[in-house]
């Protein structure tokens, strides 16, 4: 006797085939749109930077300010920057001369420069050379030609370089303005003149080869009250 199969066995299993065909076909594009949205974050994606936490502003904290370009400033750049800035301000503060106002602009760049004494290092020596390219006034001038007859031989290259190769850092930092004369500083130039920069760096490298000396005592004196230049006592 022939047994004939119920039609519903066979219209449930094609039913139980197209379901896994769909849902493979399911998997398969879930599987397009994740890898397409992936890719697509991937190329939107911009890694944020952590924010440094915020630091109390202190006088150690001016004091080791980093300039723009990142770079610490060691002490003889901080102490030449100082100067320099205090040069400019006085200058284009000042319409004409004043005692009091010169005397007290001297004290601040001779405080400053003085400590250049106990700045051994080459970078030191080097932004100490750089300073012979300005006039610092008649008080902080004797003051930086007993501190170069201190430090001696050690100058010597640098001032060296300076007197063959000339200096055009101030007119570059402050402007051609600084090389006419000012009222502020007697009408004198706050940015010397190639012939004038050649004559102090000669002066103070005969002096160096020579084996002058500035004492403690000559120094104190300089950095205090004007006296006689070193070089000329």
């Amino acid at each position: 006797m022939n047994m004939v199969r119920p039609s519903h066995s066979r219209s449930g299993g094609s039913l139980a085939y197209y379901a896994r065909v769909v849902a493979i076909l399911l998997l398969l594009v879930a599987g397009a749109v994740s890898t397409t949205l992936a890719r697509s974050w991937s190329y939107h994606y911009k890694p944020i930077a952590a924010k440094p936490f915020a630091t109390p502003t202190t006088e150690a904290n001016i004091a080791l300010a980093k300039p723009a370009s990142g770079e610490q400033l060691s002490p003889a750049r901080l102490l030449k920057r100082a100067i320099v800035s205090n040069l400019a301000l006085f200058v284009l503060q000042q319409n004409s001369y004043s005692e009091k106002a010169y005397a007290d602009h001297s004290a601040y760049v001779t405080s400053r420069l003085s400590h250049f004494d106990s700045l051994t290092s080459p970078e030191a020596l080097a932004v100490f050379a750089s300073l012979s390219g300005y006039n610092l006034g008649a008080r902080a001038q004797q003051l930086y030609e007993c501190l170069s007859l201190r430090k001696g031989k050690a100058l010597e290259p640098y001032f060296e370089q300076y007197l063959h190769n000339g200096s055009n850092e101030c007119v570059h930092e402050l402007g051609a303005s600084m090389t006419q004369p000012n009222a502020a500083l007697g009408n004198h130039l706050l940015c010397p003149s190639d012939e004038q920069q050649k004559i102090r760096l000669t002066t103070l490298l005969s002096a160096i080869e020579s084996a002058k000396t500035c004492s403690d005592s000559e120094l104190a004196a300089a950095a205090t009250h004007p006296s006689a230049s070193a070089l000329n006592p």
